[in-house]
């Protein structure tokens, strides 16, 4: 089965529940959570998570593992001054992914800042290292950016650097169909860009995809996701990449606006399979 869903709500009371109802109302069979708000690292206690009755209902619909988080933007693993404090959070927020089995923590791979970039990679390495020797079984998988201010992460060349320094089988990819293509990779040609992937040997380490338009044309390094199929993607592209065979093992998750006041990841999920 196409493992394919959204970004959608962990919030009071229902939590894991609530996120899994609403998923299953999509017709969704994965799903992508902030285990708290994105700017915050405030964080419930995870006895509210109402994990017993999720097993109890929904554990053999919509698996743990495929149970996506996003780590929150208040990270960055890159930065030497916020370093201490994002392995400390993310080792925690591991320990919570842990208890409700989820195995994918997506995770922006930072920005230099004021540092020098070779530096602040160099730190973001270190970090990596550093969280998984204090973690057990959950994969990090590095989110591929648009390139926009300081980002790390752009270029396929970078993140193969970054993998093989870490070399650790746990770190793997998150390929964000905006940022890559905002990042000048023409998706649109697909066979080609796999061609780029399978060059950097990166291909096989793209466990999470997230299935994303972009509001701008190819090159553009501005990270502004749009609708399937209301940007300059279009629906043909990424349908093909949701059904392509070449990741038939990857987690499908959309980031789309809101319409609105209201989601439409129903209608997007139903266009794309």
């Amino acid at each position: 089965m196409k493992k394919i869903g959204s970004h959608i709500s962990f919030k009071a009371p229902n939590y894991l529940v609530g996120a899994i109802e609403e998923s299953l109302k999509n017709k969704a069979t994965a799903l992508m959570i902030y285990l708290g708000a994105p700017q915050s690292s405030r964080r419930v206690d995870k006895e509210k998570y109402k994990l017993d009755e999720y097993i109890e209902k929904y554990k053999n619909i919509i698996v743990p593992e495929d149970i996506v988080v996003h780590a929150p933007y208040i990270t960055n693993p890159a930065n030497p001054e916020k370093q201490e404090f994002t392995i400390d959070f993310l080792v925690q927020e591991i320990e919570r992914m842990n208890y409700i089995g989820a195995k994918h923590l997506v995770l922006h791979p930072g920005a230099h800042t004021k540092f020098e970039r070779s530096h602040a990679i160099e730190t973001l390495i270190d970090s990596l290292n550093k969280i998984f020797e204090r973690t057990s079984n959950v994969e990090i998988s590095i989110e591929t950016m648009a390139g926009k201010g300081t980002e790390i992460g752009k270029t396929l060349k970078e993140l193969k650097y970054i993998v093989e320094k870490v070399k650790n089988p746990r770190l793997n990819i998150c390929l964000d169909t905006c940022h890559i293509w905002d990042a000048g990779y023409d998706i649109k040609k697909l066979d080609e860009f796999i061609d780029e992937l399978k060059k950097y040997d990166l291909k096989k380490l793209i466990k999470v995809i997230h299935v994303n338009d972009s509001k701008n044309p190819i090159g553009a390094a501005k990270d502004r996701h749009e609708n399937i199929g209301k940007g300059f993607i279009g629906l043909d592209p990424l349908k093909k990449i949701v059904n392509s065979k070449e990741f038939e093992d990857a987690i499908m998750i959309l980031e789309t606006p809101w319409v609105n006041g209201t989601p439409i990841y129903d209608k997007e999920i139903e266009m794309l399979k």
